[in-house]
């Protein structure tokens, strides 16, 4: 709980009454002031009900600890810096934003490589600015980067969008760099701030500047509804000191005031690790492993800071989401980095490891594979420790150590012969080998965005590209244990998806569309009807959807299935369902369900056979039917698994008597049971839905009803339901109420009675 809320009736805080206990003045112990202000809820500022703060009514002693830390805080103030980032495509001119606004001497690069970041200290305003590459090799790893910053305070992010192109690319790139922004922000419990800035207007004529600008807030505001959006200008880079830059100048040192009254207030501790860190190592180090820190921390003079992971661990993520260090966690925390040049890691790491082929002073460092020997990072990157770039990779799940003795490739002649790699999804560029291919009757899962300016980020494709092998995917044929290594793992892997061959025998394939507007989800079982495939199936699609809902937050996606008939190849004869549609008719009971083509489909529930109904994530099973094609398995809010083939001929071109006796012949003196009835044979046949409004005269024969009278209180009770009112005749029968003996034999010569099934 914030301490700053007054304890009591005057408005005095527990700062307020710390400093005026008798023993912090005549005994000079003065620990509980210096703990109360070192803590994130204190507001040296408040006042009480007389209008004093604490520090105005403390003495000696406590004025000494509060000018102390203080003056730290002056010096190093960590919360006064506010977090802006510069985003658009290459080209935008977000370098040259950066050199005309923030005073940035650094010359301006034809291409920028990953993050470039800036710390602005100004008497206006302190910023941390970081300048995105704008080519898409980095969208990825640039997303993986900024959600560290952007988990518990808001940041400001200029929009810059070339003016010169098409409206449909501008509408395009604008709704990437919007979902890029909700995905990394969606964290934060406030909303980040969006200036939308329209570049390259001195090569527009006037007309041409009012149209472009009005198209460009148009798309603006339907794309920015997630987070704040501040303003829509056109700036024109190149004049320097024009009205209109002064402009925006005002409007973003305005708006980052703003933004710092929403974030949350930090220890002031955290200056005081801020000024170790500034004042305490050496200039010229890039980094310190946290172990390393904890003990100059422990051998350091002063001893300002206890040198506990407890305590120094938070004080690290504060800072690092403040944009002043980089901090790389990792589980056991003495293996965790902190990154005090956040250039190093940001700008020349992430910046070389994704670089575009035009900057070729990285090309040795280009993979198409997705594969990296670590003996070219360590030659590439001398002055920085491989153990700190691995940590950074896997902590912001952009890549992974492999042992090349446990995992199985495809990269051929010229596969790496070092034993250390690094496995980075996001620069994989290999198509899809001729060898990753599934039967084409095999069960497919699809979710497709539902409009067209929306699609997947490259962020989600790669993390999933990530996770799957390692929970999914086979042990490698070496190996002897399945959990011997966690990349050990046998699959294929190309830009687009994954296919790898589970320890059951399924075969599965991931695969992103072209325009990351669709992804599908394709398996082939050995066995459909078996619970542990249908488990299987649900655990790889509920995995697809949680990494969607954390990075594609707010994407709104139609869930579909796919079932082909048995005797065409053809995809485009799938029987196409939409998830919803079938939700919609098990929630409100429907006997029917209809696929995306308009064709019927049937659901029945198997409440009554509980080893039909298989439960999958918790979730009860329901058969869907649709006559003549297939039996599929859906759970309650998705399909799951084909588990039955299509019957070879319709039930509706055959006496339904008659097809009882085919099916039945050599059991026609068995009792059957309500769910025999309801689910007939492998044709899925439901009985009481075929005999449908024929039920008065079925049921008279069947419950030998002479006069109607049960048929028609039957009917009164289930409100003129003629499914229900079969199934209810079926039960009467089968509890003993009509024609005996209970047999499919009776069964079959009352259906024979009945005119409309001769």
């Amino acid at each position: 709980m914030p301490l700053q809320v007054p304890q009591t009736l005057s408005g005095d805080t527990a700062l307020h009454l710390a400093v005026r206990a008798k023993q912090v003045e005549e005994k000079n112990q003065t620990s509980c002031v210096r703990t109360l202000l070192f803590h994130p809820g204190i507001d040296v500022n408040l006042k009480n009900n007389e209008g004093r703060t604490a520090m105005q009514d403390a003495g000696y002693a406590s004025l000494r600890v509060f000018n102390q830390v203080l003056k730290t805080c002056s010096v190093f103030p960590a919360d006064s810096y506010g977090k802006v980032v510069l985003c658009g495509n290459s080209g935008a001119g977000k370098s040259t934003l950066t050199q005309r606004v923030f005073g940035q001497k650094d010359v301006i690069e034809p291409l920028t490589a990953g993050i470039v970041p800036h710390q602005v200290d100004s008497p206006y305003s302190n910023m941390v600015v970081y300048d995105l590459a704008g080519h898409h090799q980095y969208f990825s790893s640039h997303s993986a980067c900024l959600e560290a910053i952007s988990l518990d305070s808001p940041a400001i992010f200029l929009l810059l969008q070339d003016l010169r192109k098409d409206p449909d690319v501008i509408a395009k790139e604008v709704y990437y760099w919007s979902s890029m922004i909700d995905g990394v922000c969606h964290k934060c419990p406030q909303m980040s701030s969006v200036i939308v800035v329209g570049t390259h207007v001195d090569l527009l004529t006037s007309e041409q500047l009012t149209t472009k600008l009005s198209h460009l807030g148009s798309i603006a505001r339907k794309a920015i509804s997630h987070q704040t959006l501040v303003d829509i200008i056109a700036l024109n880079l190149t004049k320097i000191y024009s009205g209109g830059m002064n402009l925006f100048g005002e409007l973003l040192y305005r708006t980052n005031k703003d933004v710092l009254t929403m974030s949350p207030p930090i220890s002031m501790m955290c200056h005081l690790m801020l000024a170790f860190l500034k004042e305490k190592l050496p200039r010229d180090m890039h980094a310190i492993s946290l172990s390393d820190l904890l003990l100059r921390l422990e051998t350091d003079q002063n001893k300002a800071i206890n040198p506990d992971t407890t305590v120094v661990v938070p004080l690290l993520k504060t800072l690092s989401e403040k944009g002043l260090i980089v901090f790389i966690p990792f589980e056991d925390n003495h293996s965790s980095w902190v990154v005090l040049r956040k250039e190093s890691i940001l700008k020349k790491v992430n910046g070389a490891l994704f670089a575009d082929q035009s900057l070729k002073e990285y090309a040795h460092l280009a993979s198409n594979t997705g594969i990296i020997p670590t003996a070219i990072i360590k030659s590439t990157f001398s002055e920085y420790n491989v153990d700190m770039i691995t940590r950074f990779m896997v902590h912001f799940e952009i890549g992974q150590a492999v042992d090349l003795s446990q995992i199985i490739t495809n990269m051929g002649p010229e596969s790496p012969t070092s034993s250390d790699l690094l496995y980075i999804p996001a620069l994989i560029s290999v198509g899809r080998p001729s060898s990753a291919t599934v039967p084409n009757n095999s069960f497919r899962w699809s979710e497709t965005v539902k409009f067209i300016d929306q699609f997947f980020t490259p962020r989600f494709h790669h993390v999933l590209l990530y996770r799957l092998p390692v929970q999914f995917a086979l042990p490698a044929a070496q190996t002897t244990s399945f959990h011997s290594h966690p990349f050990n793992r046998r699959c294929d892997v190309w830009s687009k998806g994954l296919m790898w061959l589970s320890e059951t025998g399924v075969t599965i394939m991931v695969e992103m569309s072209e325009s990351f507007q669709s992804i599908s989800l394709t398996l082939s079982f050995p066995n459909k009807t078996d619970p542990k495939y249908l488990e299987l199936a649900h655990s790889v699609r509920e995995v697809i959807q949680k990494t969607r809902q954390e990075f594609c937050p707010h994407l709104e996606v139609l869930e579909v299935v796919s079932c082909p008939p048995v005797d065409s190849s053809d995809p485009s004869n799938d029987t196409r369902i939409e998830l919803s549609s079938l939700r919609e008719a098990l929630v409100e009971k429907r006997t029917h369900v209809v696929d995306m083509s308009g064709k019927k489909l049937v659901a029945i529930a198997d409440w009554e056979e509980p080893h039909l109904s298989y439960l999958v994530g918790g979730e009860l099973l329901v058969r869907v039917y649709w006559a003549c094609n297939s039996l599929l398995y859906f759970a309650a809010s998705s399909l799951v698994c084909q588990v039955v083939p299509p019957a070879e001929e319709c039930a509706a071109h055959q006496p339904l008597s008659e097809m009882i006796g085919q099916v039945m012949e050599k059991q026609l003196d068995e009792t059957p049971t309500l769910m025999n009835l309801l689910s007939f044979s492998e044709r899925a046949v439901n009985i009481a839905e075929q005999i449908g409004v024929n039920y008065l005269m079925f049921g008279m024969i069947l419950l030998q009803d002479d006069n109607g009278a049960v048929v028609k209180a039957l009917e009164k009770e289930h409100r003129g339901n003629a499914e229900d009112i079969n199934i209810a005749i079926f039960q009467k029968w089968l509890d003993g109420k009509g024609m005996r003996p209970v047999t499919w034999s009776t069964l079959v010569t009352a259906l024979q009675k009945i005119t409309t099934w001769k």
